[in-house]
């Protein structure tokens, strides 16, 4: 299990315990195989940058959490583009959106929330 995949689990575990309605969004393109490439995506309602976890809060607040890899030998990863819009437009709604590198970070978001 990759670095990212570990932490997308246990913020998943934490939240699920903590009463949070949450599922993990796997957002991966198709491949076609006689192209050797992915399909492009020509639906409008089938955005990229979607978050890795989708949830409500027990407020009803829409929850968007992109998940990255922390600090290791290499950089954080970062949020693309396309996540950093998807993040924006959350938060805008009215939602609570954010880039989690770790479990604790997460429980410090929605510490804010009290």
């Amino acid at each position: 299990m990759t670095p990212e995949k570990a932490i997308e689990y246990q913020i998943l575990n934490y939240l699920t315990a903590i009463g949070v309605f949450v599922f993990k969004v796997d957002r991966q393109g198709t491949f076609d195989p006689t192209k050797k490439k992915f399909r492009s995506n020509k639906n409008p309602y089938k955005i990229k940058g979607v978050s890795d976890i989708l949830g409500v809060l027990s407020n009803g607040r829409f929850l968007a959490i992109e998940v990255k890899k922390p600090k290791t030998t290499t950089p954080k990863g970062y949020a693309s583009a396309e996540q950093k819009e998807f993040i924006a437009k959350v938060n805008k709604s009215g939602g609570l959106a954010f880039v989690a590198w770790s479990l604790e970070e997460v429980k410090t978001e929605l510490a804010k929330l009290d």
